[in-house]
């Protein structure tokens, strides 16, 4: 190619559409998104299937080790023997009937298998299909219920897989599977339509058919079938006994036999829509008439147990439940009808009482404002940690599963609260001893008042740690629980009393708890406490510190293939030491004193019992809504409640909580031969001053209100070492008595002596006795709250300071003039003549005025024995002036 030829010209890159840019950016973002959530679900998937298998899968297998065709009974132990006795056989109309697949009519297979899983036979347990749609549903709002088969179903009525969570339905979904597996399509089967709740109390359709047709189920007829699984739906609104009425469409009133009715011919439509009966038998089904042993709302009669083998039928039905998951119809069928024996711990003579006693309102004869019943709670238990004896409610037991007030309600327990949150925790932890002296008085103004008030309307200053407690003073708990902590109580209460207190609670926007000296120094809990658990907490007192939780049995166990096996043990735990052997003693003696009248105001003396040691405490809440006593003797522990059950005023002369524990306790200990509590060692009693808590001194006992030295037990370590300091010794004057606002005299109280007044007699001045003594007076100085006043001060030494020293004596005393011989008296000598001191009324220009003017002529005798007439001086010196006659 030469050069002048023109060169080939250079091919251009043809530019790409926009449109091709477009979609090849959308390809990469698409593919990028398409890789992350690939590998996004992978790792959830494997996330999913390791979760799975470590925790669903461990879960789902469920053994159908249930049996329900057999009697249970419940023993107790002889107190005689101790052999195990029946006490109760638990049958009737409330137990399921077994029965065998075999027996069921085939209609009745074929009616629960079109209504409630048509392919049942075709599924591995679960339908996926049904399954999704209840998933899809989920995710859209709706029912995560939904889907459940046959299996499903079962699995849900023998455990406790009824909460509605995504893991729920997960773990659901492959026990069923595993239990499809485990077991045949017909034992299944046999399992549901013995374990449905068919309503009216009937468990199993062998119980529901005598229930509902009064015939065995074997001989149910095809229409009978339909209506009998037709209840399963809804028991309250397809139940034929169902007294509930409603409006259908078309605006008509229907009851359950008639909506069982609609319901029974849906069925029987199913049954022919799937090929299972013919066009004729469906038409004969639905032109039976249904004939039903009972009228439409005639009720079924039942057994009524009393409160204790109700309690003891609920203990074991709630423990099967956490013990082997079951739901809790299952273990309300395995306690009645699953030939369970439980070895109950009830005492048939003390229950005996306690019905007695309960059953019988005139025991109790209160009515609220409103018009309610008064009502009340026991439970006694015994120092093995068994109950007794209980009562759940006052007045004769009308049914079963009525509100139980000794173990299923909770109220405030006011003072009976101390001795558990403040007094035995700060005996345990050094905090006070029984010689410990605390001051009766407000600790702060609260809303303007002084607080806290006492039930006995006044303050009694300082005092002692035994009689604080008889009284129940209120200050003396908040100041007691102010030098424990209230964190400290908190935990004490929960862990070694076992008392549930409230960490927090957010209701109507306000948030609650239990920390505070109103919850826990006064009983205002949160939540409350139930009877049961205020009888258990007490029992540690007379069981030397140690805590059993309450039991109504012992052990449940059942026989298989001829051995008995053990279901449920309570013998096993160990008893729980939570109080130091010195804090019990402690506390057994500072409660002995509520009950045994040492102390004017004791609470709980109506609680004594003749011949018997008893120890306990009171309690009533702020607004008298709840009243208590929790009391013990060497043998039983009692707790008992009073109140109504929607709370109002409890208003009552006195705490008819006392009286209800004596009449229970009473008849239960008559006879018994009367028991100290456990005795200590390494104690001595020794001098204490009530007022200070220290070494009683002379000033102690000197006190105007009388001595206030007590003899004290107490620990070799709770000895103190000080004497008291708050006693002064001061002079007071017993001739001025320091009066009162209402001018009467303050018993033993006098004014301070001043330099005038006389402290021994004085013949020559005229004193017979002296007047001063020495008191010993507390100098304590107390911070005014509120205004408040103490019964005690007035005899604080700032009070009688401020009244002043003596005001009847104020000067010297004055010498009395020596007594004047009115013989030594000469009318003519001024030296001789009396002052008026001596002889009063004495006036020289009077004769009638002088002292020898009535007395009888002086005679000298003679040494003849004869008297001579006294010489008269005839010319008398001239009489001098008064003014001028010498003084003496």
């Amino acid at each position: 190619m030469t050069s002048n030829q023109n060169p080939r010209p250079e091919r251009r890159r043809k530019k790409p559409s926009t449109t091709t840019v477009v979609f090849s950016t959308i390809g990469k973002v698409v593919g990028t998104l398409f890789l992350i959530g690939l590998i996004t679900s992978v790792i959830l998937a494997c996330f999913a299937a390791n979760y799975i298998r470590t925790v669903i899968i461990p879960q789902a297998h469920l053994d159908a080790n249930f049996v329900m065709n057999q009697t249970s009974t419940i023993y107790y132990k002889d107190s005689e023997t101790g052999e195990y006795v029946e006490h109760l056989a638990l049958h009737g109309s409330e137990n399921r009937k077994l029965v065998e697949l075999d027996q069921i009519p085939k209609s009745l297979q074929q009616a629960t298998i079109a209504i409630e899983d048509e392919n049942f036979y075709k599924h591995n347990g679960v339908s996926w299909k049904r399954t999704l749609k209840g998933v899809l549903l989920m995710f859209t709002g709706g029912d995560i219920q939904g889907g459940s088969t046959i299996t499903q179903q079962l699995i849900k009525n023998v455990t406790q897989y009824d909460d509605v969570t995504v893991k729920r339905k997960i773990l659901e979904i492959f026990t069923a599977l595993d239990f499809d597996a485990t077991y045949s399509k017909d034992q299944i089967l046999e399992w549901y339509l013995n374990y449905i709740y068919l309503g009216d109390g009937c468990n199993g359709v062998a119980t529901a058919a005598e229930n509902y047709f009064g015939k065995d189920v074997s001989e149910l007829t095809l229409a009978e079938s339909a209506s009998l699984i037709s209840i399963t739906n809804n028991p309250t609104i397809y139940g034929p006994y169902s007294t509930v009425r409603m409006t259908n469409k078309d605006g008509e009133v229907t009851t359950g036999r008639e909506r069982n009715k609609q319901r029974q011919e849906l069925v029987l439509w199913k049954m022919l829509d799937l090929g299972m009966i013919s066009q004729e038998e469906y038409d004969a089904a639905v032109a039976e008439e249904l004939n039903f042993v009972r009228e439409q709302d005639e009720k079924k009669p039942t057994t009524i147990y009393n409160w204790y083998d109700e309690q003891v039928i609920s203990d074991v039905i709630e423990d099967l439940m956490d013990e082997f998951g079951y739901s809790e119809q299952i273990a309300e069928d395995m306690v009645l009808s699953g030939g369970l024996k439980i070895y109950a711990c009830v005492d048939p003579e003390i229950q005996s009482v306690v019905e007695s006693v309960y059953y019988d309102r005139s025991n109790l004869d209160l009515v609220s404002k409103s018009g309610q019943e008064i009502q009340s709670a026991i439970v006694i238990i015994d120092p093995e940690g068994n109950v007794v004896g209980l009562a759940g409610a006052l007045g004769e037991k009308e049914g079963n599963l009525l509100l139980n007030m000794a173990s299923g309600t909770y109220r405030q327990p006011g003072s009976s609260i101390k001795p558990l949150s403040v007094y035995a925790p700060a005996l345990e932890y050094g905090v006070i001893s029984p010689a410990t002296a605390i001051d009766d008085y407000p600790v702060q103004v609260y809303s303007g008042k002084a607080w806290p008030v006492n039930s006995y309307s006044h303050y009694k200053g300082l005092m002692n740690l035994a009689p604080a407690i008889a009284v129940s003073s209120n200050p003396v708990a908040v100041r007691t629980l102010e030098q424990l902590g209230v964190e400290t109580s908190f935990q004490f209460m929960q862990e070694n009393f076992h008392i549930d207190l409230v960490e927090e609670l957010v209701t109507g926007g306000e948030v609650k708890n239990d920390y505070g000296t109103s919850q826990l120094a006064l009983g205002g809990l949160t939540k409350g406490v139930s009877v049961m658990d205020m009888a258990a907490a007490y029992s540690v007192f007379p069981r030397d510190g140690l805590y059993i939780e309450p039991k109504t049995y012992t052990k449940v166990t059942r026989e298989v293939d001829g051995v008995e096996e053990v279901l449920l043990d309570n013998t096993e735990s160990e008893p729980e030491a939570v109080l130091s052997t010195k804090t019990t003693w402690y506390v057994n003696e500072l409660l002995k004193g509520v009950v045994n009248g040492k102390y004017s105001g004791a609470t709980g003396t109506g609680a004594q019992l003749s011949g018997m040691t008893v120890a306990g405490k009171t309690g009533t809440t702020t607004s008298s809504n709840d009243k208590w006593f929790v009391g013990y003797t060497p043998y039983y522990t009692a707790a008992v409640w009073v109140g109504y059950k929607n709370p109002e005023q409890v208003k009552s002369s006195s705490n008819p909580a006392v009286s209800m524990w004596k009449k229970v306790m009473a008849p239960i200990h008559e006879g018994l031969e009367n028991k100290s509590f456990s005795s200590a060692s390494g104690t001595k009693t020794v001098q204490i001053c009530q007022d200070s808590g220290l070494r009683a001194t002379e000033a102690c006992a000197a006190d105007p209100r009388g001595s206030r030295v007590i003899s004290v037990t107490l620990f070799e370590e709770d000895i103190p070492a000080e004497s008291c300091d708050l006693h002064k010794e001061v002079e007071v004057c017993t001739a001025c008595p320091v009066l009162g606002s209402d001018g009467t005299a303050i018993s033993g109280l006098y004014h301070l002596a001043g330099e005038f007044c006389p402290r021994e007699a004085n013949a020559a001045l005229g004193i017979t006795e002296g007047t001063v003594k020495t008191i010993g007076i507390l100098d304590y100085t107390r911070e005014n709250v509120g205004g408040a006043v103490a019964r005690d001060s007035s005899y604080l030494y700032s009070f009688l300071e401020a009244q002043g020293t003596c005001t009847t004596h104020t000067s010297a005393p004055v010498e009395p003039p020596a007594e004047y011989d009115p013989y030594s008296f000469n009318r003519y000598d001024p030296s001789t003549w009396p002052t008026q001191e001596q002889w009063p009324g004495f006036d020289p220009a009077d004769e009638t005025t002088y002292p020898d003017y009535n007395l009888p002529p002086v005679t000298t005798p003679t040494p003849g024995g004869e008297t001579t007439p006294p010489v008269t001086e005839t010319t008398p010196p001239p009489a001098a002036s008064p003014t001028t006659s010498a003084q003496h």
